[in-house]
């Protein structure tokens, strides 16, 4: 993470920058982008092309068109008079977000913001490739052990999809139906749907997301790694595989004074800490996931604590930095908050609290309900999941199963128990 900002760039962005682009940007507009430079190869495709396309646009601009598009920024910065604060322009820092969010201007400089970034996606259109156009899933499990109601698991969902009976009848009790959806077909006969994804024109592992509470599902989908194989098809995150970097990271995060600047020194030694013998295998030889993980925990969201807020958040962050055609997500149960522990932000509570943990089986079944509901908001910010899109939420203690899709999709309409295999093979069809 200590690399040269202008390593192994694309030959037309480092020549806009050997011009001195980033010199021209407003104070405020650095820290990211001067971030973002220096962490290139650990950068999704969708992240690098989105800064491409901003960064590009910026430097066909010329000097009256470039101070018109950042007037609105330029003066907003005056007015919180950000030249006089402690303020990085490096790389984005505790400090520097506190300064930001406590300024009375800080909605109008993010709007204002927000406009420039519009501005570039707006110009940058036509170029976007031609596969954005795909069709897309969410595939969201709420595993067999939740208990669920069948008059309330839906409501939340205020009517925007409508539930579908399921025939969950399988051939294996001890596998789950997000197992049996994952693994069901032959190898190498198309009819798996992380195969499907692989064979994709322009394939790429960001493009399949693989998020469990657990590990069954990601252990599901290790076994169908081709033996030898040293580049990832798919980015699996088990929480339960991750305990030993999710340990280590909240130990150190635990160590911090209650001030910013201690804050943002220990957030700056876990950014440059060697997580990679933290980290299970299928992590640990992908730097990109890694350093996602990173930023994941560091950023304060529960991921840290609660398997589920890491199902979400995981495929929140994913949504908005790799815009993936395929999430697959299994929800599952966490424990009772213990007394007189902190679950806010980074404590572990077995660490703090010697009594041992209980399932907390209601509250999780609660907690799967709103999250999955919150991982389809999340992808419904984004015009790529407004178009072409199916996100299907199982319940599987109910047998039921609740839509969200275009009209065209085959099991919109349906009204008898759709068996699995038909469901698998529906699945695989629209993602073909």
């Amino acid at each position: 993470m200590t690399r040269p900002v202008h390593d192994e760039l694309p030959e037309k962005l480092q020549q806009a920058l050997n011009k001195g682009l980033l010199k021209r940007l407003p104070i405020t507009f650095q820290p990211v982008t001067r971030q973002q430079l220096r962490e290139w190869d650990v950068l999704f495709p969708y992240e690098r092309q989105s800064i491409m396309r901003l960064l590009l646009y910026l430097a066909d601009l010329d000097e009256q068109q470039f101070a018109e598009l950042f007037r609105e920024v330029v003066q907003l910065e005056e007015k919180m008079d950000v030249r006089s604060w402690q303020f990085s322009t490096e790389e984005q820092t505790i400090l520097n977000a506190s300064q930001l969010a406590r300024s009375r201007y800080y909605q109008d400089w993010r709007k204002a913001v927000q406009k420039v970034f519009d501005a570039a996606e707006q110009h940058g259109e036509s170029e976007k490739s031609a596969d954005a156009a795909g069709n897309r899933l969410i595939l969201m499990i709420l595993p067999q052990v939740l208990p669920l109601e069948r008059a309330k698991v839906w409501e939340k969902w205020q009517g925007i999809g409508r539930p579908v009976r399921l025939d969950l009848a399988m051939s294996r009790e001890t596998q789950g139906a997000a197992e049996a959806l994952l693994s069901a077909g032959k190898a190498g006969d198309g009819g798996r749907l992380l195969e499907v994804m692989s064979h994709r024109p322009n394939a790429s592992a960001a493009d399949t997301w693989v998020l469990d509470a657990g590990t069954s599902l990601v252990d599901c989908a290790l076994r169908q790694t081709p033996s030898g194989s040293s580049a990832p098809t798919a980015m699996l995150l088990s929480n339960e595989r991750l305990n030993k970097l999710r340990q280590n990271f909240s130990r150190e995060v635990n160590t911090m004074r209650k001030d910013l600047a201690d804050a943002d020194a220990v957030f700056d030694r876990l950014r440059k800490a060697d997580v990679t013998s933290w980290c299970p295998p299928e992590v640990a030889s992908v730097p990109v996931i890694r350093e996602f993980l990173r930023s994941l925990y560091l950023s304060g969201n529960g991921a840290l604590i609660f398997s589920n807020s890491f199902v979400e958040w995981s495929a929140s962050e994913a949504f908005r930095r790799a815009r993936p055609s395929f999430v697959m997500a299994q929800f599952g149960v966490r424990s009772k908050p213990k007394p007189f522990t902190s679950v806010a932000v980074f404590e572990n509570p077995d660490e703090v609290n010697p009594l041992p943990a209980v399932d907390d089986l209601p509250g999780s079944a609660l907690d799967a309900q709103m999250l999955a509901l919150y991982v389809w908001l999340a992808a419904s910010r984004y015009d790529e999941y407004l178009r072409n899109t199916v996100c299907l939420c199982i319940a599987e203690s109910l047998s039921e199963a609740y839509v969200v899709a275009p009209p065209e999709f085959a099991l919109w309409h349906e009204t008898e128990p759709v068996t699995l295999d038909r469901l698998r093979s529906t699945l695989i069809h629209w993602l073909a």
